[in-house]
């Protein structure tokens, strides 16, 4: 008599084999909730439950620590999140955001800050876009914002590693 072992993706397959994610700081994504990042298989809660996530909180794992590995904030992550969903006054969530890049088959996420300069209120934060790019696109965008702060993020090859990886790691969580 045969038992299929299904593995469910937790914390571990995360850091160790997936995304890369230091074991500290996915802790510290999930406990925060700031991103809407969450175990949606398993919460977790007690020492003898893991966390188990499922294949869209690893993309949205993965693209919120692409933007922290890319040297944005907290503030400023929120706000591509937000940017990416088109969901101003919500919650992040990471989750869809990964998702609707997916769809878009963007290779780069193309982020446009102005400098800081002098202003009223030194909490106000600078103006942001958030562009998703095809490969193609990214030399005219380049020259369009010359004079801009810019950030070239390669969200395509890290999705496209991460799906390979749980393709082979995780073959029946299709």
């Amino acid at each position: 008599m045969s038992t299929d072992i299904k593995h469910q993706i937790d914390s571990a397959d995360i850091s160790e084999r997936l995304v890369g994610i230091t074991p500290i700081c996915l802790n510290n994504f999930v406990q925060r909730g700031l991103f809407g990042l969450k175990p949606s298989i398993q919460s977790g809660k007690l020492r003898a439950k893991r966390r188990c996530f499922s294949r869209d909180d690893v993309f949205g794992i993965a693209l919120v620590w692409l933007l922290f590995e890319s040297g944005l904030r907290t503030v400023p992550i929120i706000g591509v999140l937000k940017d990416i969903t088109k969901t101003p006054k919500a919650n992040p969530n990471a989750n869809l955001a990964a998702k609707k890049l997916l769809e878009s088959g963007a290779d780069y996420l193309l982020i446009v800050r102005q400098p800081r300069t002098p202003r009223k209120s030194p909490e106000e934060e600078p103006d942001q876009i958030v562009q998703p790019l095809a490969k193609g696109k990214l030399s005219d965008a380049v020259q369009q914002h010359a004079d801009s702060e810019l950030l070239v993020i390669p969200v395509g090859a890290k999705f496209a590693d991460v799906r390979k990886r749980l393709e082979l790691l995780f073959p029946e969580s299709k």
